[in-house]
């Protein structure tokens, strides 16, 4: 079995993300680049922040990582946590985006909030979110 490397960061976001057209963008372009390079993952969105959770080869895992740099949609990026994983968390999804609805805002807050302090949890709660988005679709 190949190795693979799960990193979560948070980015705060420079452009208005009110507006679902810059959202889409951003999830097309990552469900495009990730596809062709074997990463999954999941993306969140609350209070100006992203929290990115991505998941691959370590190699392109890095090359993801000096794409979302560059990427001036995103300032402030900080890793929140980087680590060899025995499996994927988000294996369905070359990037996954929960729908935001009044039952799941608090927990996409939440996990965007949780990153910094617990990253594990914020992992779990964005993985939560994208199997309840699942079930509605």
């Amino acid at each position: 079995m190949s190795q693979l490397e799960q990193l979560a960061y948070v980015s705060r976001a420079t452009v208005p993300m009110d507006a679902l057209v810059n959202i889409a963008e951003i999830l097309a372009a990552s469900q495009r680049n990730n596809w062709r390079d074997g990463i999954t993952g999941a993306l969140a969105y609350a209070d100006g922040e992203f929290l990115q959770v991505v998941e691959g080869p370590p190699e392109a895992v890095k090359r993801l990582l000096a794409r979302v740099s560059a990427d001036a949609r995103h300032a402030d990026l900080e890793i929140v946590s980087r680590e060899t994983a025995a499996r994927r968390q988000f294996p369905d999804w070359s990037m996954a985006m929960p729908r935001l609805s009044p039952e799941s805002e608090p927990l996409m807050r939440e996990a965007v909030r949780a990153a910094r302090s617990d990253p594990r949890k914020a992992v779990a709660d964005l993985r939560r979110l994208t199997e309840i988005d699942a079930l509605h679709t």
